[in-house]
This record gives structure tokens, sequence and C-alpha cells, in this order.
């Protein structure tokens, strides 16, 4: 079908929420629209989807359930199981989500700095004297720390707090402004990389010097390194996506599991799975331009 064609089909649905393929990497706005996805858009139409499959559409990869989420691997098997199920329920992975784990390691991180600010025991590594300086930036990053727990508002007013308060140069790099480590870290702490940024926070406060945080898009590029599972199970199961689409025989242990998660074939399933794996591909893609590598990904057309 020619992009004329496809331009027609896409003038028909143009208003749905489904096609804003722009919340996702790489696409903004239907001029960065490639034959893949006015092909997956003219499905729509074409298929008469449910209600369902619109909405487990819409929990697929993008802004907002990212890979540098903590939770992204437990999110994006939850996807498969929806279309496997044939029905949308809550989905973990946003971006602000903390789960239990990350609320234990803040408090611990948090009031371990607390108690060190006194004179007790540093929470890990090596902190150095408790001097004034130290122990001020010490009581900060642990009293935030702690704040986030109760909410982004009580962490918003710590940090106006502090900012307020601060007299030391190290606590007023770490607490002013936006971009300041404190606000990085803890307003992005659902980010998989967290215990390596409070370990940059300790550093920072034992050689007085504010640590660079890494968040976001700067975690993923340190996933390889701290996390090479997570980048892996984007490509894996990608592959998988497209030999269950394909009809091919699974050919390993994990193509299997994921064959199962998405369940038979039928035109429904067929448009989801393209979609999420398309999902997929604009995050490797993005990815692979984050750390200057270069794959192939099968085309869906």
């Amino acid at each position: 079908m020619s992009f004329s064609v496809w331009g027609t089909v896409m003038a028909k649905v143009s208003e749905k929420r489904i096609l804003e393929w722009w919340e996702a990497p790489g696409i903004d706005g239907r001029e960065a629209f490639d034959e893949e996805i006015l092909y997956l858009n003219s499905l729509v139409e074409e298929l008469e989807l449910p209600r369902w499959a619109l909405s487990v559409r819409d929990l697929m990869p993008r802004w907002g359930f990212e890979p540098c989420s903590h939770l992204f691997p437990a999110g994006l098997e939850q996807v498969l199981v929806m279309i496997g199920q044939g029905k949308a329920f809550p989905r973990l992975g946003g971006c602000g989500e903390l789960p239990l784990a990350t609320r234990a390691t803040l408090k611990g991180w948090g009031e371990g700095l607390l108690r060190w600010s006194r004179g007790g025991e540093p929470p890990g590594g090596e902190l150095g004297p408790a001097d004034p300086e130290r122990a001020e930036a010490a009581r900060a990053a642990g009293e935030i720390a702690l704040a986030l727990l109760q909410g982004h508002a009580a962490l918003d007013g710590a940090l106006e707090r502090w900012a307020e308060k601060a007299r030391y140069p190290l606590t007023q790099a770490l607490v002013e402004g936006e971009d300041a480590p404190l606000a990085m870290l803890l307003r992005h702490a659902c980010c998989f990389n967290l215990e390596a940024n409070l370990a940059r926070v300790l550093r920072g406060i034992a050689e007085l010097s504010p640590p660079e945080i890494r968040v976001c898009r700067a975690s993923l590029r340190e996933a390889e390194e701290l996390d090479s599972g997570r980048i892996s199970l984007l490509r894996l199961t990608a592959t998988a996506l497209i030999g269950w689409r394909q009809g091919r025989e699974p050919a390993n242990p994990w193509e299997a599991y994921v064959y199962g998660l998405v369940g038979e074939h039928d035109r429904v399933r067929g448009w989801l799975v393209a979609s999420l794996y398309k999902s997929l591909k604009l995050w490797l893609q993005y990815l692979d331009k984050l750390t200057g590598e270069r794959h192939r990904y099968p085309s869906l057309v």
C-alpha cells in the first residue's frame, strides 16, 4: 500500500489516542511516522478492536513507562500477560513508582546518614570525619530522603527548607535548584540505578564535592554496566514477539515462555503483539543512539 493511501486511512482515525505514537522515543509527530506505524494504525479501523485491546496498547512502553524504571521488567511482563488474557489491568513501572525495596533502601540510607551526622556509623562507604560541613550535608540528604517516603509534596518541602537554611557550600550545592543532585536523585528515585546514585552522594559528601547524578536518559547509558539484563530483556522479548508473529516455533525456553504469555494467534493479538514489538523497537533504537551501538531489527512490513 502506498504512503498516500496510508495517509487516507490515518485521516479517518486521527483523533484516536491509540495512534499517538509521538509519545514514543524518536517520534515527534505524524511527520515522523514510518511505514510500520502507518500499517499498525490502519489496522485500528480494519479490525474494529475491542476496548480492552486499545487499553492494553495504551499501557505499552512509551514516555512515562520507560526502561529506566526499576519496575519496568515487571510492567513489561504484565503487558504480555494482558495480551494473553484478553484484558487490561493496572500496570507497574510508571515513572515515579517506588517499590517496597526502594522505600526500604531510602529509609535505611536516610536514617544512617542522620545517625552518622550525630556521631554514629556511616551508612556505607567512607564518609570521612563528621566535620560541620559534612555533617550538615548528611543531615540534609538524610532528612530529604526520608521526606520522599511521605510523598512528593513532602520532598519538595524538605528541599525548599534546606535551600533556605543551608549554611555550607556543599549543602547548598546539593539542594538548590531543579538540577541539584538531591532534587534529581529523589525526584527520580524510581530509576533502576538508585543505589549507584546513593553511593555517588556519599562520595560527594566525603570529598566535599557535589556528585553527578544519573537518572532517566543518563541512567540508561550505564544500564549495560549496572544491569545488563535490563537491555537484554528488551532485545529478547522483541525477538520472541517477531517469532510468534511469524508463526515460528520457539527457538529457546525464553521464547517459549513469551509465546505462552501472549497466547494463541488471532487478529487482535496479532495487532497487539506487532504494536508491542514496534514499541520495543523504538526504545531499542533510542538506546542504540545513546550508547553508539548498531543493531538490526526486523521490519513489520
